[in-house]
């Protein structure tokens, strides 16, 4: 049957399902905190349960030292009162735990899970004058959100004129972010983002191709396929007057 506890100006109702529920009296709000800490795995689980009114904590908890702290005079009659019954302390929290330990053989497997980020290097501007070339190091549909994007020149790292967006969400649960160098090439140098995330044990690097940027590639190409045609004809060209000649 469930217990009532009256206080001035608020009510604690203690359900029989063991959960207690604050209301809100004349503008006052008070509310339960639960924290379950995983320490290394779920075979050793700590429980901190606290109690807040206006903003204010009044007591707390701790299952690893079964012992309830007063954060105000007004709470400790009811600090003193829990420390008095410290079985009941520990029955209550082992409870608690094993509910945390249920939660989190649900849940833990999901959360824990990583998704490696799909990494490209390119070049959005070519350098011309006093005006420094671009490059951009973008990361795509990665989990979990953290995630730190580096600029290596020659295996050296770059602090200087770079800027970064921040994780973006997809709204799908991946993200995304961005991160632009701006810089002057040199003959021969390498450029790298370096990608650091908890789907890979180690730094991920990605090199960008510094013989041709993204524009001298595609002018490379058209230039090679103009060769490639140039010479297909005046072979065609030789061979029909050869045979004219023949003829």
């Amino acid at each position: 049957m469930p217990t009532e506890l009256s206080f001035p100006k608020y009510m604690i109702i203690e359900l029989s399902n063991g959960l207690l529920a604050f209301f809100l009296v004349h503008g006052h709000y008070g509310f339960i905190l639960v924290l379950c800490r995983v320490l290394g795995s779920l075979q050793n689980v700590e429980l901190i349960y606290s109690i807040n009114y206006d903003k204010k904590e009044l007591l707390r908890f701790n299952s690893t030292e079964n012992k309830v702290a007063a954060y105000t005079e007004y709470a400790m009659k009811w600090a003193d009162d829990f420390n008095k019954k410290p079985e009941w302390l520990h029955m209550e929290a082992e409870k608690a735990i094993a509910d945390c330990k249920r939660f989190g053989q649900l849940y833990l497997p999901e959360v824990e899970k990583t998704v490696k980020p799909e990494v490209t290097v390119r070049s959005v501007r070519q350098a011309s004058g006093k005006n420094p070339a671009m490059l951009i190091c973008s990361a795509y549909d990665f989990y979990p959100k953290p995630i730190k994007l580096t600029w290596m020149r020659d295996d050296k790292e770059v602090t200087t004129d770079v800027t970064s967006t921040e994780e973006l969400a997809d709204g799908d649960w991946y993200y995304q972010i961005h991160s632009h160098l701006e810089y002057f090439p040199k003959p021969g140098e390498k450029i790298s983002c370096v990608v650091e995330h908890a789907s890979s044990h180690k730094p991920m690097i990605y090199d960008l191709d510094s013989s041709l940027s993204e524009s001298d590639r595609n002018k490379f190409i058209t230039g090679a396929a103009g060769v490639v045609l140039g010479v297909i004809m005046a072979a065609g060209g030789l061979i029909y007057y050869k045979r004219k000649h023949t003829g």
